[in-house]
C-alpha cells in the first residue's frame, strides 16, 4: 500500500473514532457540580436539629429533579454537614474550592458561618450562594459571595426609602429593640437623612418588654413640645367652614367637635401647616399638661424593628391606649398573622417589609403546591428558601453559566428574578436588594415589590 493510501486509511479511522467518541465527550461536558453546605447534623438523634437543614436541602433537591427533566447541562450535588458550626463551615467550603469540578456552592446558611467561609469565594473565585444569612459586611466585603435574603442594611435603607419615595412620609419616630432591632435602626435613620428626612426622637427598649411606658411617654412628651393643635369645637361656624374649604375632611372636623378632640394642624395641611392656619387667621396652641384626646400630626411614622413577633402584644396595644397607632412601619418580624389577628383591633395602619410572602392568589405558588402532591417533599418556609436558591442557580446554569467565571458572572448581573417567596436582584453589592411590602388589614397582603436604589 502507498505511503498516501496508508496515511487516508489512518485518518478516516481517526475519523471515525472522533465522531464515536463525541457523544461521551459531549456529555462530560455537559455535567457540573454544585457543593452544598448546610447544617444536618446527621450524627444526631435530635429531629428538631436536622428539621432546618432537612427542609432547605429537600427545597434544593425538589428544584433539581423539575430542572433535570429537560435539562441541557447535568447538575449533580455534593452535601456537606456544616453542623452550624463555623469552623466546619470554612473547612468544607476550602475543600468545594479546592475541587475544581465543582462550580459554586449553595450555603452556608447562618451569617455566622459565612462570615467564616466568605473569604475562600475570592480565593477559589468560586461563587458562594448563602440562602438565609441577613448579616452586614459579607456579601459587600467579599467577591464571589451572594446573599439571596437582604441584609440587615438593605432593610433598614429599603423600609426608609419606600415611606419616603412612595409615600411621601418625611417625619419618624424610632422605637427599636436594643439588640437584634438595631441591626435595622441604624442605616434606617442613615437613609431617611440621606434622603432629606428627620428622625425626631429614637427610644430602645429591652428585649421581651413587659411595657414600653417610659418610651411612649418620651414620644408623648416630644409632640406636646411641637406639635400645634385646634379643636373645632372651639371654632364658629365661618371657621369650620374655612377649615372645610382648605381641603380639611368634614368627617375629622365633626369628629373633633364631638370628642371634643384637639387635631394637629400638620396632620391637616402636612408640612405647610402652620403657614395655611395663619392664612385662616386662627391661632394653634401647644397640648394642655390634662389633654389626653388628640390627633398627632408632627410624626408621620414610628419606625419599629422588633426581636421577635411577641413583642407586638406589648408593644400595639400601648400605641393604641396613647393615640400613637396612626402609622407603624415594621420589619419581617411583624409578618407573623396569628399575632397581628390578635392584636387587630389596635391597628390602624400597619406596613412591614419581609424576604417571605406567597400569597394564595399567585399562579406559581399554587402551581408549586400542585406539584408537591405528587412528591415526598413536604412545604414549609424553609423548603422554599431552598427551593428559590436551587431553581436559580440551575436555572442559570441551563442558561450556560457552566463554570465559576461564568457563574458568578450571571449572579452578578441577576435582576428581577421572580422566585416564588420574593423577586431577586444581586447587583447591590451581591445582595438580595428587593423585599416584600405588606400591609396588615383583615389579613396581610401585598402591596409592593419594592427594590433598594443602588
Amino acid at each position: 500500500m502507498s505511503n498516501f493510501k496508508c496515511q487516508t486509511a489512518v485518518m478516516a479511522v481517526f475519523a471515525a473514532l472522533l465522531i464515536s467518541l463525541s457523544p461521551f465527550c459531549a456529555s462530560a461536558q455537559s455535567v457540573v457540580k454544585i457543593g452544598v453546605a448546610l447544617p444536618m447534623f446527621s450524627d444526631s438523634d435530635d429531629d428538631t436539629k436536622k428539621q432546618l437543614g432537612t427542609e432547605i436541602l429537600d427545597g434544593i433537591k425538589f428544584a433539581l429533579t423539575e430542572y433535570s427533566k429537560n435539562a441541557p447541562v447535568k447538575v449533580t450535588l455534593e452535601v456537606m454537614d456544616t453542623k452550624r458550626d463555623p469552623i466546619a463551615a470554612n473547612d468544607m467550603i476550602r475543600s468545594f474550592g479546592e475541587d475544581e469540578s465543582i462550580i459554586g456552592v449553595i450555603g452556608p446558611i447562618f451569617s455566622s458561618e459565612l462570615k467564616e467561609a466568605a473569604p475562600n469565594g475570592p480565593e477559589f473565585q468560586m461563587p458562594i450562594i448563602s440562602p438565609t444569612a441577613t448579616g452586614d459586611e459579607l456579601a459587600a466585603n467579599y467577591n464571589f459571595v451572594y446573599q439571596l435574603n437582604p441584609s440587615y442594611e438593605v432593610r433598614g435603607k429599603l423600609m426608609a426609602d419606600y415611606l419616603i419615595k412612595v409615600n411621601g412620609l418625611k417625619n419618624f419616630a424610632v422605637i427599636y429593640e436594643d439588640t437584634y432591632g438595631d441591626n435595622f435602626r441604624k442605616p434606617f435613620e442613615d437613609e431617611v437623612k440621606t434622603m432629606g428626612g428627620k428622625v425626631l426622637i429614637t427610644q430602645s427598649y429591652s428585649k421581651d418588654p413587659k411595657s414600653i411606658t417610659d418610651q411612649i411617654n418620651a414620644i408623648t412628651k416630644y409632640i406636646r413640645e411641637n406639635d400645634l393643635f385646634i379643636n373645632a369645637a372651639n371654632l364658629n361656624l365661618t371657621q369650620r367652614q374655612k377649615l372645610e374649604s382648605a381641603g380639611v375632611r368634614s368627617t375629622l372636623i365633626d369628629s373633633s367637635v364631638s370628642m371634643n378632640m384637639d387635631i394637629s394642624i400638620y396632620y391637616m395641611f402636612g408640612k405647610n401647616g402652620k403657614k395655611t392656619i395663619d392664612t385662616l387667621n386662627m391661632k394653634p396652641y401647644k397640648l394642655k399638661p390634662e389633654t389626653t384626646k388628640f390627633v398627632q400630626g408632627v410624626i408621620d411614622a414610628i419606625y419599629i424593628p422588633i426581636a421577635n413577633p411577641g413583642e407586638i402584644n406589648v408593644i400595639v396595644p400601648q400605641l393604641f391606649s396613647d393615640g400613637l397607632s396612626m402609622y407603624i412601619a415594621g420589619t419581617g418580624d411583624w409578618n407573623n398573622e396569628k399575632t397581628l389577628e390578635e392584636n387587630k383591633v389596635y391597628l390602624k395602619n400597619l406596613v412591614f417589609e419581609s424576604e417571605y410572602f406567597t400569597g394564595s392568589d399567585d399562579a406559581d405558588f399554587s402551581s408549586l403546591k400542585e406539584r408537591l402532591k405528587k412528591s415526598k417533599f413536604k412545604l414549609s418556609k424553609n423548603f422554599l428558601f431552598g427551593y428559590d436558591a436551587g431553581k436559580l442557580i440551575f436555572d442559570l446554569i441551563g442558561g450556560g453559566a457552566k463554570t465559576r467565571e461564568q457563574l458568578n458572572t450571571a449572579l452578578k448581573n441577576l435582576v428581577n428574578y421572580d422566585a416564588i417567596k420574593s423577586k431577586i436582584s444581586l447587583d447591590y453589592h451581591g445582595i438580595n436588594s428587593e423585599l416584600n411590602i405588606l400591609r396588615y388589614d383583615d389579613g396581610i397582603r401585598l402591596v409592593d415589590t419594592y427594590k433598594l436604589s443602588k
